[in-house]
């Protein structure tokens, strides 16, 4: 395997990481970073690289998670204003 792959693999190991473990919104953000960053260098690598699955799962799990935690953020914030 080469190095450049194996970069690769690892930052998607991560992103699929911090996918699951959502981390208060932070841990969705770095996968949605992860999944943007290998989907850009898988398509510059003119199919050397491989891993678009998982850059995906980053991207949906990891947005998700964005919008989940976001939505929450906002149901608090509102509630919070409606109280006052």
């Amino acid at each position: 395997m080469d190095v450049e792959q194996a970069q690769l693999n690892k930052m998607l190991r991560w992103g699929i990481f911090f996918s699951i473990v959502w981390l208060a919104g932070v841990g969705s953000f770095i996968a949605m970073r992860s999944g943007i960053r290998a989907r850009r260098l898988i398509n510059q690598s003119e199919g050397r690289l491989q891993g678009m699955g998982r850059a995906w799962w980053c991207l949906i799990v990891g947005g998700f998670g964005l919008l989940v935690w976001g939505g929450g953020l906002l149901v608090a914030i509102t509630g919070y204003l409606i109280q006052r």
